[in-house]
């Protein structure tokens, strides 16, 4: 399966530990960000944002597997998960997990479509059984 992992820029060392567990299970990344550089201000790199936000739009369409590391913080985060929520209600695919502590922070994460979970290794073995 191709797994995309959202979490905030700051966490990318979290979320490599999360890539290297998919790897090891025989599944692939959707898409890498965490080879993004903080390009911050968006408006005075906005060629390079447009190219990150299409990249990571391609990689969320791409996956079988969304997992959302929620977070009280971030735009970008929330609107990777409001993209993944489009392409379920539409195409029934990908298969979303909310995680962590904020997972219940918004209606949203109730929605039907979504799995809550406490941690990224509940998702694994979840994945694992499927």
């Amino acid at each position: 399966m191709k797994i995309y992992v959202a979490g905030k820029f700051e966490k990318k060392e979290v979320i490599l530990d999360i890539y290297k567990k998919i790897q090891s299970m025989g599944h692939s990344v959707a898409y890498d960000w965490t080879t993004h550089k903080n390009i911050k201000p968006y408006a005075q790199n906005s060629q390079i944002a447009s190219c990150y936000s299409s990249n990571e739009i391609a990689g969320i369409s791409d996956c079988d597997v969304f997992i959302y590391l929620s977070d009280d913080k971030g735009h970008t985060l929330h609107m990777e998960f409001g993209a993944a929520m489009a392409l379920a209600k539409k195409t029934g695919k990908p298969l979303i997990f909310a995680v962590g502590e904020h997972n219940d922070k918004s209606p949203w994460f109730f929605n039907t479509l979504v799995r809550r979970m406490n941690s990224a290794d509940e998702v694994l073995e979840e994945l694992r059984k499927m």
